[in-house]
């Protein structure tokens, strides 16, 4: 690996909200180190359905395989073997995230050092939370239809209600560990952030808009936001982004929306139970002072 000897480098993988995670661990830990980051992309080397994601952000990094100097068709195979041993025979050291929730030793991690796992809790980036609000955000202008739901966005007291259905339902495996939350979660939500607010206006962002349109009413207007497709899900991120208070889904790509656009004066509301399985502590995965119902 060419640029190991001080590097930080990240195995990305996933959907947006994923690669958000693991990007935002590695920027707050070569940060710290002030060292340079490099992005590992082999995992989506053959990936049909997911896809390298952080092209439209501001973001800063190397992106490359982490072991460059391999041939295209080595690089092929080795990204379907397990990361497991090959950055330690290309001389870095792996740090494997040990459990679901904050790992204490993170802060103790030096480099050259690759990374791997999801990081899903503000802890580990929380103190570059600046930098990453910057670098989250689009190197191009916003498209027009965009840009008029952003103005819409901003003329009101915005309420960001995320619904994700899609694969939570679809797909056997994720269907049997995410779970979907219930109108009654979103309507509830919505009662308790409206009665505090002037001029409350609900903007539903969805994979299933129109289940959303026939499923969910709310006291207050309600805006559906179905301009984007699922290669688009940076743009409803930062529409999301935009609005004054959340009720998220037990998603990353909302919780990211939510922690991009928060302010002091902003209301999050989480679900309590982000997996249907009790095998991972969740403890971390929320700031603290997100409500969780």
């Amino acid at each position: 690996m060419s640029e190991a000897p001080r590097s930080v480098v990240v195995g990305l993988s996933g959907g947006l909200g994923n690669q958000m995670f693991q990007y935002a661990a590695g920027r707050a830990l070569a940060h710290r180190l002030n060292t340079r980051l490099i992005l590992d992309l082999s995992w989506f080397s053959g990936q049909s359905e997911r896809h390298y994601a952080l092209t439209p952000f501001r973001i800063e990094a190397n992106l490359q395989s982490a072991w460059p100097s391999l041939p295209t068709k080595a690089q092929s195979l080795i990204s379907r073997l397990s990361r497991r041993w090959m950055p330690r025979i290309m001389g870095v050291p792996v740090w494997r995230e040990p459990h679901f929730h904050y790992a204490q030793d993170f802060a103790a991690i030096q480099s050259p050092v690759f990374l791997e796992g999801f990081w899903q809790s503000e802890r580990y980036f929380k103190d570059v939370r600046q930098q990453l609000q910057s670098e989250f955000s689009l190197r191009d202008p916003m498209p027009p239809a965009c840009q008029a739901v952003l103005d819409k966005i901003r003329a009101c007291d915005a309420l960001c209600i995320h619904v994700r259905r899609g694969d939570y339902l679809s797909n056997p495996i994720a269907a049997k560990v995410h779970g979907t939350c219930s109108t009654d979660y979103y309507r509830d939500g919505v009662s308790e952030l409206s009665r505090k607010l002037k001029t409350p206006h609900a903007f539903v962002f969805s994979d299933e808009p129109d289940w959303a349109r026939d499923s969910l009413t709310f006291d207050c207007p309600m805006t559906v936001v179905d301009i984007n497709t699922p290669t688009d899900a940076h743009l409803d991120l930062l529409l999301m982004s935009a609005c004054r208070h959340f009720v998220i889904a037990n998603s990353s790509l909302s919780w990211w929306a939510a922690w991009i656009g928060e302010d002091e004066n902003t209301t999050v509301i989480a679900p309590t139970r982000w997996f249907l399985t009790a095998d991972k502590d969740t403890s971390d995965l929320l700031p603290d002072h997100w409500l969780k119902r």
